[in-house]
């Protein structure tokens, strides 16, 4: 008898963990998974509680807000996003729509348009030239530091000579505030807030921050789209997504969302 009685408390347990398990996924279905990087001010980032924040967050929970669809937002470091998402473990991402990644996902209209621009020390023998490039061949005869897994600069800087590549962002922006490299080409208001941050850190290496400078040209842009797996069931969102961009665009929500973090003090 108490054995028949444990059999039956233990498959009764069984079954309440199925059913657990059963309502999640099946929850999991009717949200969409949007994963991203977890550290890329000022679009998408965590803030000091470990929660979600950034432009893309805002316009992402505005336009799944108007669809009427329940979005679940994680952020992880940028390279691992990117394998959640190729391996439909996520939905989408948002980012640059490059060719390699257009294999395995379908992509939105541009959410974000922004220019890259080249960053170096002010006191660099040749910052005078570097102020003059225009281009990504411009920048041939330059060290250049890249961070693994941007997809932009990999497709862009294949025939520059002199790229080291670095896992992460930080170590990019220490490599060229102690004048390691010599340029280093960041979104621009993205890299703004980056070395403004850097200034403020106690560090030995602060004073070096305070030597960077942005150029005066953008070298090319990028088109932040949101990227949708071609396996995802929600693949076909994408003309209904791009008609509520045009929609936000009309009715002003849009340049209110940038302008909460893109405007300049004393502006």
């Amino acid at each position: 008898m108490n054995f028949l009685r444990s059999m039956h408390f233990r498959l009764l347990g069984l079954l309440f963990a199925f059913l657990l398990i059963s309502s999640a996924v099946y929850a999991g279905e009717n949200h969409f998974r949007w994963y991203d990087d977890e550290d890329y001010k000022p679009y998408i980032y965590k803030d000091k509680d470990g929660n979600p924040r950034g432009i893309f967050r805002d316009l992402m929970e505005e336009i799944f807000g108007r669809l009427g669809i329940p979005l679940t937002v994680k952020l992880f470091p940028w390279k691992r996003t990117q394998v959640f998402v190729h391996n439909g473990l996520a939905d989408g991402m948002v980012t640059a729509a490059t060719k390699k990644r257009l294999e395995t996902m379908v992509a939105t209209d541009p959410l974000v348009i922004s220019g890259e621009k080249i960053f170096a020390r002010r006191d660099n023998p040749r910052i005078e030239q570097i102020k003059q490039i225009r281009s990504i061949d411009g920048m041939k005869d330059f060290s250049v530091v890249e961070v693994v897994g941007s997809g932009w600069a990999e497709e862009r800087f294949k025939k520059l000579p002199h790229v080291v590549w670095v896992p992460k962002l930080d170590s990019a922006l220490y490599m060229l505030a102690n004048g390691r490299v010599d340029l280093y080409v960041m979104n621009e208001f993205s890299g703004i807030e980056l070395i403004r941050a850097m200034m403020k850190k106690p560090s030995p290496f602060q004073e070096n921050f305070k030597k960077i400078v942005v150029s005066p040209n953008t070298l090319g842009e990028i088109r932040y789209s949101l990227l949708i797996n071609k396996n995802s069931k929600w693949a076909s969102l994408v003309p209904r997504i791009n008609a509520i961009l045009k929609e936000i665009k009309r009715d002003g929500t849009y340049d209110r969302i940038l302008k909460r973090y893109l405007t300049l003090e004393g502006q």
